[in-house]
């Protein structure tokens, strides 16, 4: 993701335009008199979460209800916040390790330690997705965001099976989502093009990092040491912690995979389709002397150049690597 700017006349430019870089004849630019109209907008393309921020859907189809039910149990779980172990199960865990094992993986006895004295034993919300030592040390969200979507080199996009992203096959019950997210993570290969053009094929599993003390400091070396099968075992319970909450304030009343495709294909699937619409037909914008947009994707330059209105109108200034 990188930041981009549009400028639609020189008017007043000198100083902006040179200090994003860009050189400039002065002499050649006049000033405007109604100074200038400037709009920023961060687009976060990178999030593809529909879950992310609060927002109204026509025809509602139980969007408001299911987004109150949740936001009750995690405020006040009471009962409901039961131990991981009843809804990531010791079964699941086994079938886990066994797969990290046939890897090679290294630290599996630590991991499961870890899991049998700790992370089992968690209340699912106050112990474990409330947690901010998870957070600080990126257990949850590093795996996340190497897995969460991914762009495959023949220009596919797979998405792990999770709430918060366009997977778009049901969960209706755990054992069915761990199904999926064990053969997505273990079983499925992905070819991934580098940023030098090379093409990889790997297991998405084969895709994550090592956690680094020196960057994370709240991660000990021990941690850093296990980092790969821990963090593969936070992501799954993290997984799973979220499809229960769905499931349990869905109840049978509410299809919460149904909200969820909706919100996806107006806030993911036709994102960028969306936000060139924007640009070109709201006054705050189109008629803007700059417009900074944060966060824009890479295939946001080309689908800029492809709009007659929108590239007729403004001048594109981008990073060289967006």
């Amino acid at each position: 993701a990188g930041t981009l700017g549009c400028h639609r006349s020189p008017a007043g430019m000198g100083g902006l335009m040179s200090w994003m870089g860009v050189r400039v004849d002065r002499r050649r630019l006049k000033e405007s008199k109604d100074g200038l109209r400037v709009v920023t907008w961060n687009i976060a393309a990178i999030n593809n979460n529909p879950f992310e921020y609060y927002t109204t859907v026509e025809q509602d189809l139980g969007y408001q209800q299911l987004m109150m039910a949740v936001q009750e149990f995690i405020d006040s779980p009471g009962i409901r916040d039961v131990p991981v172990s009843q809804v990531f199960t010791a079964s699941m865990f086994g079938r886990l390790k066994g797969a990290m094992g046939a890897l090679g993986w290294q630290g599996l006895e630590q991991v499961e330690e870890i899991w049998l004295r700790d992370f089992s034993r968690r209340p699912i919300v106050s112990g474990f997705l409330k947690d901010a030592e998870i957070g600080s040390k990126r257990l949850a969200s590093m795996p996340d965001r190497l897995t969460n979507t991914i762009n495959v080199a023949d220009g596919t996009i797979i998405c792990r099976p999770s709430v918060i992203n366009n997977y778009r096959h049901e969960m209706r019950d755990l054992e069915s989502w761990f199904q999926q997210w064990f053969h997505f993570m273990f079983r499925q290969s992905v070819s991934i093009k580098h940023k030098r053009g090379e093409v990889d094929s790997k297991k998405v599993c084969a895709m994550l990092q090592t956690i680094k003390r020196s960057k994370y400091p709240a991660v000990t070396e021990q941690e850093e040491a296990i980092s790969i099968p821990l963090q593969t075992l936070t992501l799954a319970i993290f997984d799973a912690t979220l499809v229960h909450i769905m499931n349990t304030c869905a109840g049978s009343t509410l299809n919460w995979h149904a909200i969820k495709m909706r919100l996806c294909d107006e806030l993911v699937v036709n994102k960028q389709a969306n936000v060139i619409r924007l640009l070109t037909a709201q006054p705050r914008y189109a008629q803007a002397d700059v417009i900074f947009l944060q966060e824009v994707a890479g295939s946001f330059v080309e689908a800029f150049r492809a709009d007659k209105q929108l590239s007729s109108r403004f001048k594109l200034l981008a990073p060289a690597a967006v």
